[in-house]
């Protein structure tokens, strides 16, 4: 009995350890985890402001005026520039309603706010056909937006503190 457990034990401790456990496996070695490298600093990226020159549009009673920021643009960029506003251009009325209603009141912005952005919105589509039918050709000039801002998104929001003061 003795023999019968001492081999229970020894068979017990060779399946157990590391190193029984290393023999029975048949796949190739697995190197040992490296340390990660320290996460590298991604520089910040370059936010260019539009530059007070160029384009102006009217929004309500504000005006803003914007320039391309000197880009070069290609027949690539105006076929998505194309695309992007036809797709958004439905943005513009909740964006117009909102931009009014801030700026002159409730019943200013649900009725010229709802009238402006149903002109915008068609303004965008239309716009939006003409470059993607034309993407190839460049004109305006070197591809340029026909229409600034290019995208609704663009487009600058309200300047309102939740307290309903205009911010500086």
């Amino acid at each position: 009995m003795k023999k019968a457990i001492s081999v229970l034990v020894v068979l017990f401790v060779i399946f157990m350890s590391p190193n029984f456990i290393a023999l029975a496996d048949v796949g190739p070695a697995e190197p040992e985890p490296q340390p990660a490298p320290p996460p590298a600093v991604a520089p910040a990226p370059v936010v260019q402001t539009p530059a007070q020159s160029e384009v102006t549009t009217m929004t309500s009673s504000v005006t803003t005026t914007y320039e391309s920021a000197g880009r070069e643009y290609t027949a690539g960029d105006k076929l998505a520039r194309g695309l992007a506003n036809v797709l958004t251009s439905p943005l513009e009325l909740p964006r117009n309603v909102q931009n009014m209603t801030e700026e002159q009141g409730v019943l200013v912005g649900w009725t010229g706010g709802m009238a402006q952005g149903i002109g915008m919105t068609a303004l965008r589509i239309i716009v939006g056909a003409y470059e993607i039918i034309t993407f190839p050709i460049p004109f305006p000039e070197d591809y340029a937006p026909v229409i600034e801002p290019e995208f609704v998104w663009q487009a600058p929001g309200p300047r309102v503190t939740p307290q309903g003061k205009k911010a500086e």
